[in-house]
């Protein structure tokens, strides 16, 4: 038997198995007392306690080696760790493979059993907050997928408004001490501005925006160029006319 086989199993029999050792995925190479981050489901959020999935053999095999990796590399990033992990998946003996497989397949059993039982003792009314819940995750999901592109592919920013030029311009900027009592002074001031001063600023921020829109045409022919026109701002079609529809 192999020194990794032992090693495996020494982990298994201490650790207890993986139901016990680690709550998410996210959490196994990255120490308790400084991972924060916990990406939670629909029912998490409702508070609804759904039964999770069991671990395939390999993650089941990742979860368990963890201490080992940790104390031969307690800096290791989590690439590395599965990059580490895959590599002694691969000479773990078929044995061992094999009673894990056939742990997962009773796992899945059971899994399917209980998970019947929850999705019966639901509510229409969870039912309908857990779909909406999901859209909204959907939704937001799309959101910083979008965000994330637009920053990578070199999206132009939208300018700021001659207020927020102002705003920014003024030297106790970053000596606020309240938010809410210096935007109201900022306000103020603002509405007090003299006339040429103000002209001055909405002057600079359209400029901005001329500039803005120039770029942001450019950027989205690009775009078109490369095949992302998700990417590009849709134009609504404008409606014909009643003469246009009887030409």
């Amino acid at each position: 038997m192999s020194s990794l086989t032992n090693i495996y199993r020494l982990s298994s029999n201490l650790l207890g198995g993986y139901k016990s050792i680690f709550q998410g995925r996210s959490s196994w190479f990255c120490p308790p007392q400084t991972c924060t981050y916990a990406k939670k489901s629909a029912e998490e959020r409702l508070g609804i306690e759904k039964p999770k999935r069991p671990l395939t053999p390999f993650f089941k095999f990742m979860a368990q080696m963890r201490p080992a990796i940790l104390a031969k590399n307690p800096s290791i990033t989590s690439k590395e760790a599965v990059a580490w992990t895959s590599k002694h998946w691969q000479q773990l003996d078929s044995e061992t493979k094999t009673q894990m497989t056939k742990e997962y397949e009773k796992d899945i059993e059971d899994y399917k059993k209980i998970r019947d039982l929850y999705q019966a003792s639901l509510t229409e009314e969870q039912k309908e907050d857990i779909k909406r819940v999901k859209e909204e995750m959907a939704a937001a999901k799309e959101k910083r997928k979008l965000k994330a592109d637009y920053k990578d592919l070199g999206r132009p920013k939208k300018p700021m408004s001659s207020y927020i030029l102002y705003m920014t311009s003024r030297k106790d900027v970053n000596k606020k001490k309240d938010l809410k009592s210096y935007q109201e002074t900022v306000k103020a001031d603002w509405l007090s501005l003299p006339e040429n001063e103000r002209k001055k600023l909405e002057k600079q921020a359209q400029d901005l925006m001329e500039k803005y829109k120039k770029d942001l045409k450019a950027w989205e022919i690009k775009m078109i160029s490369i095949g992302r026109m998700d990417l590009v701002r849709q134009k609504v079609p404008r409606k014909k006319t009643k003469a246009v529809e009887n030409e």
